[in-house]
């Protein structure tokens, strides 16, 4: 976490973007109720023939987990599908996960599949939950591990999540399932509410310049609105049990106006690039964004290549 003041018109002055096109939008959108759409003729004024009007009927929303998210996957009703035949498809050798994320945080889950299948599909149930998620992920390194994003909801109250994941093939044969628990390490919830996640033990920052000017990071923990930084992570180099830090103001707290996301690469604990990804939650609307830092360029001093512009956003104006 940063130990010496920072405040946002420093990015400008190093000539960084001060607008928001710093990361990848993933996920999101916004809440509230769609106005159907209607039209139609209007009657005649001597009473000869009636109005008309037709309305178009709003879409069946996608059903979806209360509790988690998989990245670029698909959620169904109901509970996954029991093994069958997975003597005729590869081994799952083992699913691991981080000890531990936060509500309104996110989780890789490696999955080790020998011999390595191409583009394979897995299940990703959920104890507790209302479905069960499939979903064909990347194998970044080309070693048979492949990668599941998992975004924890903002509202989750568990204590932890039990993962249980399967290969499951295009003749509905479907693999022994391997399990994975990953504790709940609570955050704040409120207005707003900001997330960082990283993947492995690192010094990265998240900053929050609330309407009134005043900025929220390690340095400055709360402001008089309310705001807060609850959870921090990586503070020279130290463990914690989940990588992830929280920005948040309480219900009722969050104040109108414009709102700034950032963060910076403070120190490097261990060598190679970092990604992140950050989820923004404010009134409906839920976004999440990713990114990465190249390896070496973190640095206590501000610099072009270690601060990531996250987002700008505006609330009750």
């Amino acid at each position: 976490m940063a130990r010496v003041p920072f405040f946002w018109a420093a990015l400008c002055v190093v000539g960084m973007s001060c607008g928001d096109e710093g990361a990848t939008v993933i996920g999101g959108g916004a809440g509230g109720t769609e106005a159907a759409a209607a039209g139609g003729t209007g009657g005649d004024p001597e009473g000869g023939q009636a109005g008309t009007t037709e309305v178009t009927p709003k879409p069946e929303p996608e059903p979806e987990s209360d509790i988690v998210t998989v990245r670029d996957g698909d959620f169904n009703v109901g509970a996954p599908p029991s093994t069958v035949n997975e003597d005729v498809l590869p081994q799952i050798v083992s699913v691991t996960g981080p000890t531990a994320v936060t509500n309104g945080g996110s989780a890789v889950l490696r999955v080790q599949v020998t011999p390595a299948p191409v583009s394979p599909t897995f299940v990703v149930g959920l104890v507790g939950d209302s479905g069960y998620h499939t979903v064909s992920p990347p194998d970044p390194e080309g070693d048979g591990i492949y990668e599941i994003s998992v975004q924890v909801a903002g509202e989750a109250t568990q204590t932890a999540l039990v993962f249980s994941v399967a290969l499951v093939d295009a003749m509905g044969n479907v693999s022994s399932y391997r399990e994975v628990t990953i504790e709940i390490v609570q955050s704040g919830n409120g207005d707003v509410k900001v997330t960082l996640s990283f993947d492995r033990l690192h010094d990265l920052d998240l900053h929050v310049v609330e309407p009134s000017g005043d900025e929220i990071y390690y340095e400055r923990r709360a402001t008089a609105t309310g705001g807060q930084l609850d959870l921090d992570s990586g503070a020279h180099c130290e463990e914690t049990p989940a990588t992830s830090e929280n920005i948040f103001w309480p219900p009722g707290g969050a104040p109108a106006g414009e709102y700034r996301v950032f963060v910076q690469n403070y120190e490097q604990c261990s060598p190679g690039a970092i990604s992140f990804t950050v989820r923004v939650a404010y009134d409906n609307v839920v976004n999440t964004y990713t990114n990465s830092f190249p390896d070496g360029t973190a640095s206590e001093t501000v610099t072009p290549n270690n601060i990531v512009d996250i987002v700008t956003f505006s609330r009750g104006m």
